[in-house]
């Protein structure tokens, strides 16, 4: 008896975003294993988590216990939560109204700043949820961060680049926790490659979602 447990955010439990009748990942997950009674599949992904609500939630279910593969797929809403800092401006409080002024500083100032604001307490909490998961007997796999699709997105489009930059670093961290902790990698950037992929500038669609339960089932079948 195979028990696949799903972990992380709107990657994976993306059925809010999805058109009426299609399905989300799990769903695309369950029908390919519908003639496999001997796999279950428990989706404990929640829309909008991050890697702390992962901490605090996701981890306390018993039964990873009896877990025999677990999917983590997390970060991508820390990094959302963080954009402002790559358009951050220096406030000035001017009779109740406040005056922007653009911050004016070094690259290497930039760097480190995103270094310790940012990555350093994500690379900590990111290895804190996969140093849990490695107590238990389950294989592991753990997914990168896509880009997304933010070609003419007015909410992101004056990120579309640096936010490449800060996806790449959290997934370098991704790999090296991975390589730490004996678990495997499933390299979202080369699954949710087209615009059809993504249900809006940020979210899987049906077809991304079946692409993603596919890798999943490749994965888990290839014991």
């Amino acid at each position: 008896m195979n028990k696949i447990y799903l972990l992380g955010d709107s990657v994976i439990d993306n059925g809010s975003y999805v058109k009426m009748n299609e399905k989300d990942v799990a769903s695309h997950l369950n029908s390919m294993y519908k003639c496999s009674p001997q796999i279950n599949i428990y989706n404990r992904a929640v829309d909008g988590h991050t890697m702390q609500d992962l901490l605090d939630t996701q981890l306390s279910d018993e039964g990873l216990n009896e877990a025999t593969n677990i999917v983590v797929s997390i970060g991508g809403n820390d990094l959302l939560h963080n954009l402002f800092f790559l358009i951050d401006s220096v406030g000035l409080h001017q009779e109740g109204s406040v005056k922007l002024i653009p911050r004016t500083t070094t690259r290497n100032k930039t760097f480190e700043d995103t270094y310790f604001e940012i990555i350093k307490p994500m690379e900590q909490q990111y290895e804190s949820i996969v140093a849990n998961l490695s107590n238990y007997r389950a294989k592991l796999l753990l997914c990168t961060v896509y880009e997304g699709d933010l070609v003419d997105s007015d909410e992101f489009n004056d990120v579309i680049y640096s936010s490449k930059t800060m996806l790449s670093i959290f997934n370098d961290l991704v790999y090296k926790t991975a390589q730490k902790y004996n678990a495997e990698v499933l390299e979202l950037r080369d699954i949710f490659v087209l615009p059809k992929d993504y249900a809006n500038p940020i979210e899987p669609s049906h077809i991304g979602g079946e692409k993603l339960a596919k890798a999943i089932k490749e994965w888990v079948d290839s014991e």
